[in-house]
């Protein structure tokens, strides 16, 4: 029987010793059988996009690769949060899933996926890697007692991660090793990250879309970008410390871009208060009060977008925002609204980022900033700011963060933290526009935030009525 014509793409980067181009490919296949397509060329480009574990690695001419055959000696870090030491069960993060288990979205074979660890001194241990419910992580390493056993014998402690090599991918064999937290260089890893970091805003410029991080992976495993011995953090990490992505429910976006295309595709709206759009390019805004009139503008265009419900379009605006001003207090708390938002739609998972917990950490992080922020550029000293809080503009950026901060402690369960907070509020502003008393109520009255909301909402509806 015939082979198809995606058949033959695939064997082509299968059997390829290195990156091959589109014209390449198509002599390649002519071949093993006729591309007697009316465009082959074509042809073959959509039967390489069809192809999961086909990869373009850009460039012009573009140069195609076989994913998996880059893997070997990439090196990744995959956290111990999610560990159940009683049971050697462990969610694996996005990228030490791919790496394990490259073929998973082409394979035919029973589940679960069998792998080699090998461990030091000459150790080694079967593990199976399957889905896992949605408590615990997409994918991960099954209950397993060897693990247990290794683990318990080294004490594995909060903080400590696994560095993951790959060994041999046809055989299945990984190298792994314990990072201890306390061996954590921050400023290297930081310079890591970064590197990660500019490699993947490569790959998102050269794409056409967005693109899911189980498609991001592979391109930049294909172009080296865990090749060195120190593994950055977990990619989702290094998103979110980033300003530049956009992490949506389903893929991955670049804000300059999408900013970009949303400038040329809509005029602003004539918004009487708004800021106008300065002139000339905001990528060559040098001065100080050139980045702040971009950044008032990009904000502003972030809000209208806001308000219209377009939250993925307002994030990247307000992202766009803080690269140039990162003292935009508002464009911190407005980013945090986002991510609290999130806490509230995601269910009761608390994994580390993709969950309740992840989306209230990340927002409690923006909030503290916009808190920081307004700080410094506005308020100075609270106890000597002489104008009166809330009812003078200035301060509600200030007052935003402190309100944010405060309902995020609590669903946190940091409920002192929280007390303090909107006990602050409350000396700072004894008018109370934002109804920080009432919060204090609740909270004096020991109730969770759910019974918080549940009666705010009861009480509403009563009213209502």
């Amino acid at each position: 029987m015939s082979l198809s014509i995606t058949q033959c793409v695939a064997r082509v980067l299968e059997e390829a010793d290195r990156p091959c181009t589109l014209t390449e490919i198509l002599a390649r296949v002519a071949m093993l059988r006729p591309v007697d397509t009316v465009k082959p060329q074509a042809t073959i480009r959509g039967v390489l996009s069809s192809l999961p574990l086909a990869v373009s690695l850009g460039g012009r001419p573009a140069h195609y690769v076989w994913w998996p055959h880059a893997l070997a000696n990439n090196v990744f870090r995959q956290p111990l949060d999610g560990l159940d030491l009683s049971s050697g069960q462990l969610p694996l993060c996005e990228e030490v899933w791919l790496a394990l288990w490259p073929t998973c979205f082409v394979d035919r074979t029973p589940r679960p996926h069998e792998v080699t660890l090998v461990l030091p001194g000459d150790l080694s241990l079967q593990a199976q890697i399957d889905s896992m419910p949605p408590r615990s992580g997409s994918w991960g390493i099954l209950p397993n007692p060897a693990l247990v056993t290794w683990f318990q014998d080294r004490g594995v402690a909060t903080g400590d991660a696994l560095r993951v090599r790959v060994l041999d991918v046809p055989a299945r064999r990984y190298a792994v090793e314990l990072i201890r937290a306390q061996a954590r260089d921050e400023p290297v890893i930081a310079a890591r990250n970064r590197v990660l970091a500019d490699a993947i805003a490569e790959v998102l410029r050269a794409s056409r879309d967005d693109l899911p991080d189980f498609y991001l992976i592979p391109r930049l495993v294909a172009r080296g970008a865990y090749r060195d011995p120190l593994p950055p953090d977990p990619l989702d990490v290094v998103l979110a410390g980033d300003l530049g992505f956009i992490v949506g429910k389903y893929s991955i976006r670049l804000a300059e871009k999408m900013v970009d295309q949303l400038e040329r595709e809509t005029s602003a709206m004539p918004v009487f208060e708004g800021f106008p759009r300065p002139s000339g390019n905001r990528r060559q805004a040098h001065t100080e009060d050139e980045r702040r009139a971009w950044a008032a503008y990009l904000f502003d265009r972030g809000m209208d977008y806001r308000r219209a419900g377009w939250q993925l379009e307002a994030e990247a605006y307000y992202r766009e925002a803080l690269q140039l001003d990162p003292g935009h207090a508002d464009a911190w708390v407005h980013l945090g609204n986002i991510r609290s938002d999130e806490g509230q739609e995601t269910g009761p998972s608390m994994n580390r980022l993709t969950g309740t917990r992840g989306a209230l950490e990340r927002a409690l992080a923006c909030y503290e900033r916009g808190e920081a922020a307004g700080l410094a550029r506005t308020i100075g000293d609270p106890a000597t700011y002489t104008a009166p809080f809330w009812l003078d503009l200035d301060s509600r950026p200030y007052m935003r963060a402190l309100h944010g901060k405060g309902c995020c402690l609590w669903q946190l369960g940091r409920i002192i933290e929280a007390r303090e907070v909107f006990a602050h509020m409350l000396r700072l502003n004894p008018d109370d526009n934002q109804g920080a008393r009432f919060l204090l109520y609740g909270l004096d009255q020991g109730l969770s935030w759910e019974e918080e909301v549940a009666r705010e909402d009861r009480e509403w509806g009563q009213a209502a009525r």
